[in-house]
């Protein structure tokens, strides 16, 4: 649900005052049926249970449209924090959902957060080595098991470069961060803003 949560909080907190269908429409635009795991009905679904727990206000109207909560900031606040700098290895979803909004916050908090996510990816990396290892002296597994833990590091190694990478574009000036001059990015007649190339746009 978490993912789910943020790509709503998320999405409301862009295009608010907004209606259920408008965000549908818009969501699944950015394919979150493929990777996030977020079907049209439980967009619906969920902006109700989110209105309910004090996350979203519901404005009167047909059909009804809905604003962030004070509440609802912190949480859409904490969820993208989390996201950006805690790997999940079970779960790519929260990183996806996560890189959807990361322009809403400073460049250096963005980061600093990666910074944080690729200290953990190096711990993790080094203890799937360390696993394999265990696995090979010990033998009180089947021999193959180690391949659990060499496509795990493989797989961590991967995501850890692909930090590195992003911090590099976003160091040359890619994206709109809060802040920058032109920020916050708004879709225009139906597309977004591209990324920005080279040292950021000035006023």
């Amino acid at each position: 649900m978490s993912t789910t949560r943020l790509l709503l909080l998320g999405a409301v907190r862009i295009f608010q005052p907004v209606h259920g269908y408008l965000l549908r429409r818009e969501l699944l635009s950015w394919q979150v049926e493929d990777w996030g795991n977020v079907n049209p009905g439980s967009i619906y679904s969920g902006l109700r249970t989110l209105a309910k727990h004090g996350l979203l206000a519901e404005e009167p109207g047909e059909p009804i449209a809905y604003r962030l909560t004070a509440d609802g900031e912190v949480e859409f606040q904490r969820l993208l924090a989390q996201a950006l700098r805690e790997p999940d290895p079970g779960d790519a979803s929260r990183l996806l959902g996560g890189l959807c909004f990361m322009t809403v916050l400073p460049r250096a908090e963005v980061r600093e957060a990666l910074r944080a996510r690729a200290l953990v990816l190096e711990a993790m990396v080094s203890g799937s080595a360390a696993m394999a290892r265990s696995i090979q002296e010990s033998r009180l597994a089947p021999a193959s098991t180690v391949e659990l833990s060499l496509v795990i590091g493989h797989w961590l190694g991967g995501e850890l470069a692909w930090v590195h990478e992003l911090c590099g574009r976003i160091d040359a000036g890619h994206y709109r961060f809060a802040g920058d001059p032109g920020a916050p990015d708004r879709p225009a007649d139906g597309s977004w803003p591209p990324a920005v190339l080279g040292a950021p746009e000035t006023a």
